[in-house]
């Protein structure tokens, strides 16, 4: 931000504006009773100029740390004291509150109070929540709980009975003893984490011993009124859920492995295999999402991740130059029907939605995802769109080598790999056998997210395609 002199010639310049705009109303006011409609219009457009410039120069030194990004911000006072925090994908709109009429008393209160904004970036809406309750129980923010329009903070509490249940509920119903996470100003949210939880770790939240729940039938309910077995598988999820929910998820994964150990040496291969199969969907969360406190002791976390995943990927593909544009293809359709193509982009390691692409294939209505690849790359590089420095396309040595054959065509020079979904094996150009990187090498990660990306939105547009032409036909 800036600060010091130029901070101050800056809101002089923006008070002047502001002085210069109000005297072209009133001069406009007054022409507006004169029939010369031309000079009336230019008083217009001088207004509608300059009060544009004074809003620019106002908010610049703000407006210059601003990314529509999706993270986690908090309102300071000029002592500060942090006053609300909140998670969202877009910072600007807080900065045009001031000329938005018909606020609360309450929104008007915060408006007045606020004197500069921070950020922390995260890579999802999950780490968003989890690092806004964080914060939220750390500093204790007026306006997340004086002014919450007499509602409670949520928690996700545990209770301390003999079964101990799982519920999602409003501060003064927490009893001593129990163990809580919170809070959570979002109820949607919290209910999508307590979701993502219980498919790892199901648990109880009823207390009805006689009837079996839906949650019982589907495999999401241990039932643990049912038998001693049963309550003990229960407390036992209970325990991972506190240390999921608590950070402590490296002891938890320990404790994991040992039992999945300790089972597979007394044959007990069922049980194992359920273990093993909670562990990798602990790692899937712990790799895609990441624990709170990491974003408050590294607040550019986000970027470093980026950063040492670009690094990564260049030294293992042998690449001259970082790829800082990367671009993924990928084909969906069902025999050959409504087949779609995508682009995803990814800039110095990060999505760019804005940039996405998806192509309806034309001249191909038999299975045959080769020459869709080739259509697509085709009417790709027909676009003026800005060149990448690596082209990634999800198949394997067939679908590489019809992308490499468009690009020799096109007399472009472009590093092109292939990464397939199976064994997630990376296939080169120059190289006869696939590549193979472990889970957590940081260039996998990137190539795995950008082919993710690719094929979610190719797949939406071809189910988007397929509703309609099924529409058509009951219609």
């Amino acid at each position: 931000m800036y600060t010091g002199k130029l901070r101050q010639i800056l809101l002089i310049i923006g008070d002047l504006g502001a002085f210069y705009a109000s005297l072209v109303i009133a001069l406009t006011l007054r022409y507006q009773q004169l029939p010369n409609l031309q000079l009336q219009q230019q008083h217009l457009n001088s207004f509608s100029l300059v009060f544009l410039i004074w809003l620019i120069v106002f908010y610049i030194n703000d407006l210059y740390n601003i990314r529509a990004l999706k993270n986690n911000f908090e309102f300071n006072k000029k002592w500060g004291v942090v006053i609300l925090i909140n998670f969202g994908l877009a910072i600007c709109v807080f900065y045009f509150l001031p000329f938005t009429p018909g606020f609360t008393p309450k929104t008007n209160l915060l408006i007045k109070k606020i004197a500069d904004i921070g950020y922390i970036k995260v890579e999802s809406e999950f780490e968003a929540l989890l690092l806004e309750a964080e914060l939220i129980s750390k500093n204790q923010p007026f306006f997340n709980f004086q002014a919450k329009d007499d509602k409670s903070p949520l928690y996700i509490k545990i209770t301390s009975d003999k079964i101990p249940l799982v519920s999602l509920v409003r501060k003064p119903q927490i009893a001593k003893g129990d163990f809580t996470k919170g809070p959570f100003p979002s109820a949607r949210v919290t209910r999508s984490l307590l979701k993502t939880v219980r498919r790892i770790f199901p648990y109880c939240h009823h207390k009805n011993p006689k009837k079996p729940c839906l949650y019982v039938h589907l495999g999401l309910c241990p039932f643990p009124y049912a038998s001693a077995e049963n309550t003990n598988h229960h407390l036992k999820n209970i325990e991972a859920i506190k240390k999921l929910l608590s950070g402590k998820s490296k002891v938890l994964l320990r404790s994991q492995v040992a039992d999945m150990q300790k089972f597979a040496s007394t044959q007990k291969f069922e049980e194992a295999q359920n273990v093993k199969s909670q562990i990798e969907k602990i790692e899937y969360i712990l790799s895609e999402f990441r624990n709170p406190m990491e974003f408050l002791t590294q607040p550019t976390l986000v970027d470093d991740l980026a950063a040492t995943r670009l690094k990564n990927l260049k030294v293992v593909l042998e690449l001259s130059k970082t790829p800082r544009r990367i671009e993924c293809f990928d084909i969906s359709n069902t025999a050959g029907r409504e087949a779609t193509g995508s682009m995803a982009v990814f800039e110095n390691g990060q999505s760019q939605k804005s940039q996405y692409r998806k192509f309806r294939v034309k001249f191909k209505n038999t299975p045959d995802d080769y020459e869709m690849i080739r259509e697509v790359l085709v009417r790709r590089f027909k676009n003026s769109w800005p060149k990448p420095d690596l082209i990634v396309i999800d198949g394997g040595k067939g679908q590489l080598n019809a992308a490499l054959s468009i690009l020799k065509k096109s007399a472009v020079e472009i590093p092109v790999i292939a990464i397939a979904k199976k064994f997630e094996e990376i296939y080169l150009a120059e190289k006869p056998l696939p590549l193979r990187l472990e889970k957590q090498n940081p260039a996998r990660q990137l190539i795995q997210a950008a082919r993710d990306e690719a094929h979610r939105f190719a797949l939406s547009y071809h189910r988007l395609l397929r509703s309609k032409k099924l529409y058509e036909k009951i219609a």
